[in-house]
C-alpha cells in the first residue's frame, strides 16, 4: 500500500529535509493545495496549535492522528465536540506499550487482588530529550506553546484513567523548581482519591537518570512496571511474611511501540469498523483532569471531579 504525503513545516531546514526525502512541503496550511486523495492528517505540532489544525482537517472530512495532549485548555478542546470527533485517533503511545498491556492484564485478572494504591512516576532531564537542539528553543520550554510536564507527560494521567477510571477528588501541585531556563512547569504531583484506592502521579523534567514506572499494590500482591529497565515484577502473597516474585523481562524498541500504534491508525483510516484505542472523548477526560489539577494548584485545596469552575 502506498501513500502520497504532503508535509507542512514552518522550518525552512526541515522543509528541505522533507523535500530531499521526496515529500511535497509547504510552510503553512494557508499555502497548501490539497488534492482530493488526501484523506488523512497527522497533527504533530506543539499543543497550542492542535485544536485549530484538527478542525481544519475535520472540515475537509479527513481522519486525524492527533498527538497528545489534544490541546492546552479544556474550553478550547471542547470545540471539537461540534465536529465529527469519531474521526480522531489520539496518540497516547503508552497504551501500545507491551509492558503496560501486560500490567493491565495482571490487574484485571485479579493476580494482585483488589488494588488500593498506585504510583505513577516519570522523570527525565529536558536537556536529554533532544540533545541535538537547544532545549530553550524546544516547545517544551514555552508555556504559550503548551510545553511543560503536566501536558506533555499526561500519558500517565491517561494510563491512570485507563486502569481505574475517574477519581472522586484530586489534589495537584504544578511548579517550576529546577535550574532549567524555561517558563513552563517542570514538576507535577497529583493525588487522585477513589472509593477504595489512592493513585499518585509524579512527573518532572529534571531527573537524571531517566525514570518511567508504574507500581500498583493490591490485597494479594503488587505489580511493578519499570519502563526504563523493561521489566515487570509481580509479587504475590502466599501467607504471612511470605511471597512469590516473578520477573518478566521485555525485549522491544521504543520505535516498535510507535509502529504498533501507527499500524492501528492505518487500519482505522481504511475501515469504518475499527475504532481508536484512544479516542477523543477519552482524551477529553484527560484534559478535564488537567484542568482540575490546575484549579487545585491555584486554590491549594482538594477539588472533587464533579465540581465545575
Amino acid at each position: 500500500m502506498g501513500f502520497d504525503c504532503t508535509v507542512v513545516e514552518p522550518s525552512e531546514v526541515k522543509r528541505a529535509i522533507a523535500k530531499n526525502r521526496g515529500y511535497i512541503s509547504f510552510k503553512s496550511l494557508n499555502d497548501i493545495q490539497l488534492k482530493s486523495e488526501h484523506s488523512v492528517a497527522f497533527v504533530c505540532t506543539p499543543p497550542a496549535y492542535h485544536i485549530e489544525q484538527t478542525i481544519w482537517a475535520l472540515e475537509r472530512e479527513m481522519r486525524v492522528f492527533l498527538e497528545k495532549p489534544i490541546g492546552i485548555g479544556l474550553k478550547e478542546c471542547r470545540k471539537l465536540l461540534s465536529y465529527d470527533h469519531s474521526k480522531i485517533f489520539v496518540g497516547y503511545t503508552y497504551r501500545w506499550n507491551l509492558q503496560f498491556i501486560a500490567l493491565r492484564q495482571t490487574i484485571e485478572t485479579g493476580q494482585i487482588g483488589t488494588p488500593y494504591f498506585a504510583n505513577f512516576s516519570m522523570g527525565m532531564h529536558l536537556e536529554d530529550w533532544h540533545p541535538q537542539e537547544n532545549y530553550r528553543e524546544f516547545f517544551m520550554s514555552k508555556k504559550s506553546l503548551g510545553g511543560g510536564a503536566l501536558l506533555d507527560e499526561s500519558h500517565f494521567i491517561d494510563l491512570a484513567l485507563a486502569l481505574f477510571g475517574i477519581p472522586n477528588k484530586i489534589l495537584g501541585t504544578v511548579s517550576k523548581i529546577s535550574e532549567l531556563e524555561i517558563d513552563s512547569d517542570d514538576y507535577v504531583n497529583i493525588e487522585m482519591q477513589y472509593n477504595s484506592l489512592i493513585a499518585n502521579i509524579t512527573m518532572n523534567l529534571f531527573k537524571r537518570p531517566h525514570e518511567s514506572k508504574i507500581e500498583v499494590y493490591g490485597t494479594k500482591g503488587s505489580i511493578i512496571c519499570d519502563f526504563t529497565n523493561k521489566v515487570n515484577i509481580l509479587t504475590q502473597t502466599l501467607e504471612y511474611a511470605k511471597s512469590n516474585t516473578t520477573i518478566k523481562k521485555f525485549n522491544y524498541s521504543r520505535n516498535e511501540t510507535f509502529n504498533s500504534m501507527l499500524s492501528d491508525f492505518i487500519g482505522f483510516t481504511i475501515s469504518d469498523e475499527l475504532t481508536p484505542r484512544v479516542n477523543f472523548l477519552q482524551s477529553l477526560k484527560v484534559m478535564e483532569v488537567v484542568e482540575k489539577v490546575r484549579e487545585s494548584n491555584r486554590l491549594e485545596k482538594w477539588i472533587t471531579f464533579s465540581e465545575s469552575k
